[in-house]
């Protein structure tokens, strides 16, 4: 099964949060407060879901399944349901 994501999709993203991260110096950002910054920016349209959330985590979750890129940053941490979005030093 395909991704509703595509990898252009995943670097526009990726981009906005290690620049917003980068920029108001953040470690590290949980999926709920990327998808609050992307909502606010207007980044992450809902093409999937009911809200840019929803769409985030799926985008997180593809790409954990290697449907497309993994978002720049993102881990999931054990127990496996928790995400963060780290700050890439070299950024």
């Amino acid at each position: 099964m395909m991704s509703a994501f595509e990898n252009s999709d995943v670097k526009f993203i990726s981009d906005y949060l290690q620049y917003y991260m980068y920029k108001n110096n953040i470690d590290e950002m949980t999926p709920d407060e990327c998808a609050d910054l992307l909502a606010q920016g207007k980044v992450l349209s809902n093409k999937i879901g009911p809200k840019p959330g929803f769409n985030f985590r799926q985008m997180l979750r593809d790409g954990r399944d290697k449907k497309i890129d993994l978002v720049l940053g993102a881990q999931q941490n054990y127990p496996r349901t928790k995400w963060t979005i780290k700050r890439i030093k070299s950024y």
